[in-house]
């Protein structure tokens, strides 16, 4: 008797489901679908020491980072309706050992990372850059993955 009840009440489920009125269009309107994304880039500090940099969007102020070797940090922002977000930039030391502070900066790209919508699902790859020094040690240079 219990296999009865239970297709009569999938059958009620499938009904008030079918029967519901709702569109694809006011299904994906719900907030907890609505795209949640952030542009994001990470850096890579593989150098076997620690790197100090900078990172700003936009307008902002320069925010300082202290990277240990052998980590990874990320940085993201935002993104409006548009998916869009201020330009991202880092600014280092190139030059080391000179008892000066001569700046290298560069302007990132990031990508989309996080819910993406129910069509897209989530997306979890930022946009990956490198620390390296060249191969006499004393310059270090960022580059992009």
């Amino acid at each position: 008797m219990k296999k009865p009840l239970a297709i009569v009440a999938l059958g009620l489920v499938a009904l008030v489901l079918g029967n519901s009125g709702a569109s694809q269009a006011q299904v994906g309107s719900n907030r907890a679908d609505l795209p949640n994304l952030r542009g994001t880039f990470a850096i890579h500090n593989q150098t076997g020491v620690t790197i100090r940099y900078q990172v700003k969007w936009g307008n902002e102020e320069w925010k300082r980072i202290i990277l240990p070797s052998g980590r990874v940090e990320r940085h993201s922002y935002p993104l409006n309706a548009s998916n869009r977000a201020p330009t991202p930039y880092v600014r280092f030391d190139s030059i080391g050992g000179d008892g000066k502070v001569t700046w290298k900066s560069y302007r990132l790209e990031f990508r989309a990372v996080g819910f993406a919508g129910l069509a897209q699902g989530y997306l979890t790859e930022p946009k990956h850059y490198r620390f390296r020094y060249s191969p006499d040690g004393r310059v270090l240079d960022l580059k992009a993955q």
